[in-house]
């Protein structure tokens, strides 16, 4: 008898109910924990500029607000996503940008609500030194559930540095499904647990 497993689509279903589940106080707790664990990598502290999103707390992403403000007293460079619609031919589906942050103030919603930072200073991918990846969930064979679009794995086929992806414990699964164009994260962290799975580079 050959064993259910889930497509994407219905994990992503599942970790999005799981997440909308969480209530305030339950979501800045586990948030908090999460947070601390990542300021103990030793990635993290090695790294002068460092990737991170800026989370959609209506939808409960870990939210990594605390994160940046640590990240800010402790002069590294911070650089947010920006999504990257311009069509031009030859391009397929947009891709990310990386743009420096300089604060709440100079942010703005894109078409998903997501707040992304505007008229600011680019930066290549080459320049970071570590990539912290938001995630719907993540499986202990390294492999992250984002919300299908695939802007982040595009990003990440080309990146060398050390990759991290904040998850709820609720949300790590055993294994994640990987198809050809899935990259694997080099650090996943939940409230408990801080783990390198094999399968990353």
């Amino acid at each position: 008898m050959t064993s259910f497993v889930p497509t994407k689509e219905a994990l992503r279903a599942r970790l999005r109910a799981l997440r909308a589940g969480l209530d305030e106080a339950a979501y800045a707790a586990r948030s908090q924990a999460i947070i601390e664990r990542v300021l103990a990598l030793p990635e993290l502290q090695h790294a002068r500029t460092i990737h991170i999103y800026w989370p959609l707390v209506t939808r409960r992403e870990v939210d990594t607000r605390p994160l940046i403000a640590h990240l800010q007293a402790a002069d590294k460079q911070i650089v947010l996503p920006v999504v990257d619609t311009t069509e031009q031919p030859g391009r397929g589906r947009p891709r990310l940008r990386h743009v420096r942050f300089t604060g709440a103030g100079a942010l703005r919603p894109n078409r998903w609500g997501i707040d992304e930072p505007v008229n600011g200073e680019s930066v290549p991918p080459e320049a970071l030194d570590l990539v912290i990846v938001p995630a719907l969930g993540a499986g202990r064979n390294g492999y992250r559930l984002g919300h299908g679009y695939g802007y982040y794995d595009a990003f990440l086929a080309g990146l060398t540095v050390p990759t991290v992806c904040p998850v709820y414990d609720a949300c790590l699964l055993e294994t994640v499904p990987a198809e050809p164009h899935d990259v694997p994260v080099s650090v996943i962290v939940t409230e408990y647990e801080t783990l390198r799975p094999a399968t990353s580079p």
